[in-house]
């Protein structure tokens, strides 16, 4: 197998990208669960860890999804959050997937330049935008209907665009 060494000019390496990963998937699971209803119990807690920690160390499992699907659960089954809580959540389900998908194509001696990190968190802002949107919408109709059936329709439909128009890193 050959090895190729380019030079970079602000290289960014594996390490950091993936202590980001683990950050936005804590930071992900915390807002999620930080909101009305039931704290989860401590062994739950260990096992939200065990997931961060093994979507750090092999990414390319897609553990990310994992993270996104846990915090998605917990917003189905409890009260709806604040408009403001949900729109940090929506960000910070977009970062993770990103960072998960751009970690799961690096290995822990990868070196990433930082244009290549901002084109791609440029094309996550652009999703981001119709996403905020969403997520307004989707409180208004919540508080007007009956809102278990909307929440259910709401999570798969952000399920649904996060598969379509979630950028993926390219090789």
């Amino acid at each position: 197998m050959s090895e190729v060494t380019m030079e970079l000019v602000r290289p960014v390496p594996a390490w950091a990208l993936r202590a980001s990963l683990a950050l936005l998937s804590a930071a992900t699971l915390a807002v999620a669960f930080a909101g009305t209803g039931p704290r989860p119990p401590a062994v739950l807690v260990v096992g939200f860890a065990a997931l961060v920690g093994a979507a750090v160390l092999v990414p390319g499992l897609g553990l990310a999804a994992l993270v996104v699907l846990v915090a998605g659960t917990r917003l189905l089954v409890s009260d709806p959050p604040a408009l403001g809580t949900l729109m940090v959540l929506v960000l910070l389900v977009h970062l993770t997937l990103w960072a998960g998908a751009v970690c799961a194509r690096t290995s822990w001696r990868t070196l990433v330049e930082v244009a290549v990190l901002l084109r791609g968190l440029r094309e996550v802002a652009i999703v981001q935008v119709g996403a905020q949107l969403l997520a307004v919408l989707a409180m208004l109709l919540v508080g007007t209907t009956e809102g278990d059936l909307w929440r259910a329709a709401g999570l798969l439909a952000a399920i649904i665009l996060a598969a379509a128009m979630l950028p993926r890193p390219t090789a």
